[in-house]
């Protein structure tokens, strides 16, 4: 006999001494009225077995249900745990058992600060108290305790439960996130691999053309001196390639000054100074006065912000960007704007210019070293003017863009996130 009929025959038994205890008034009842309460004991008896096996029924669901919760939690792809406002384990599903390689039956009641790693516990404690405190959802990492798992990690979030009781408990949940961890481990690793390659490369093009200009300036000197001493013995071939040493000289050393600068920007950095930007750029503007009356540019500056960066990069930012303007106009008179638009983000600089622009599908190559989009007889440089651009904004965590159509001017637009206050 199982328990449900054992339950059956107990309340059967209670039942009939029940009504041995009661005085029976059938014996006066009427036989119709006696066959008729017989009739509707029958129904009630009929309809007591369907609950009963409607009852039967949900029960089995239930335990159908209960079973398919408890398969879902137990072997759950993260582990759950619950624990109380000690920090105690109150309850484990068997995926958080096996994280941290323990019996469920062991965990049950155990500090759960006992499986992190020593330097991990108080980083476990003020999780827990900032959960319990706040009462609000909480995300911390931690590293289990055990030479075994010594690369693993696992990434905790709790939010707060109170259960039926009133006790205050922390629902966790437990990822494994070793995977990552060690991805994010090598990214680094590699990334500091790279800035130090690239820092020894930037130091190394500036010593090189430290270097290289001393043999130029020797040659330059001696191709002067040998057009002054001896101009009269060449001939006009001589006279030639004589210039064209000259003038190869020239833009040899002007190539070594730009890639010197270019790589000044990472080499040299200066300390950070906050300066208004708007006088800046007229300062430069004073500079290129000469270029500027001889091309007869108009060139508007209006209201800019006060920036947070080196002050000489900066200047140099707008000389490349405003000499650039001046070198590739167009047929009428060049006009250059400088301005800005303030956003709830940040404050946008533009560059502006009526000059001959270019076709955007080049966009990503004029910010590129030594890239030119013009033959060196059309336009004078070495293309090292908008690389520099960039290489000064990425050094401040800003960006640069452009937008241009071919005879219809370009506009330059540089983001500098400490722009504006």
């Amino acid at each position: 006999m199982n328990d449900h009929d054992a339950k059956t025959a107990e309340l059967r038994r209670q039942a009939m001494e029940t009504l041995k205890s009661r005085p029976s008034s059938m014996e006066k009842m009427p036989v119709k009225d006696v066959r008729k309460l017989v009739e509707e004991l029958q129904v009630h008896k009929v309809e007591l077995e369907m609950q009963n096996d409607e009852l039967r029924s949900m029960q089995c669901q239930l335990e159908q249900s209960r079973k398919k919760y408890s398969d879902l939690y137990d072997f759950a792809p993260v582990g759950y745990l619950t624990l109380s406002e000690e920090g105690r384990i109150v309850e484990a599903n068997l995926t958080a058992a096996r994280q941290l390689g323990v019996e469920r039956s062991i965990l049950i009641g155990k500090p759960f600060n006992l499986y992190a790693s020593e330097n991990d516990r108080e980083e476990l404690h003020l999780h827990l108290r900032k959960v319990f405190k706040t009462r609000q959802p909480h995300t911390c990492e931690i590293k289990p305790n055990g030479r075994s798992r010594i690369d693993c990690y696992f990434q905790l979030d709790s939010t707060y439960l109170l259960d039926s009781d009133g006790e205050s408990l922390a629902r966790t949940t437990m990822t494994d996130i070793s995977d990552r961890k060690k991805a994010e481990e090598k990214l680094t690793a590699l990334a500091g691999r790279l800035e130090l390659r690239n820092r020894e490369l930037e130091q190394f093009a500036f010593i090189a053309s430290h270097d290289l200009q001393e043999p130029l300036r020797k040659i330059m000197a001696f191709g002067e001196r040998l057009g002054t001493t001896c101009k009269e013995k060449l001939d006009e071939e001589g006279k030639d390639y004589l210039n064209r040493i000259l003038n190869a000289s020239k833009r040899m050393q002007q190539f070594i000054r730009d890639l010197m600068k270019y790589a000044r920007v990472a080499t040299r950095p200066e300390p950070l100074d906050t300066f208004d930007l708007r006088e800046a750029v007229m300062e430069v503007i004073s500079d290129l006065e000469i270029k500027i009356e001889r091309v007869g540019a108009n060139v508007e500056v209006f209201e800019l912000p006060a920036v947070e960066g080196e002050k000489s990069q900066i200047s140099q930012l707008f000389q490349n960007l405003i000499a650039n303007a001046l070198k590739f106009h167009g047929e009428e008179q060049p006009h250059i704007k400088i301005y800005s638009r303030r956003t709830d983000h940040d404050c946008p600089i533009f560059v502006e210019d009526n000059g001959i622009g270019f076709d955007e599908k080049y966009l990503d190559r004029i910010f590129g070293p030594f890239e030119r989009l013009h033959g060196k007889s059309a336009y004078e440089g070495t293309g090292m003017g908008l690389a520099i651009c960039r290489k000064i904004v990425e050094r401040h965590g800003g960006s640069i863009t452009a937008k241009s159509k071919p005879g219809e001017g370009a506009t330059f637009i540089i983001t500098l996130p400490l722009a504006c206050n």
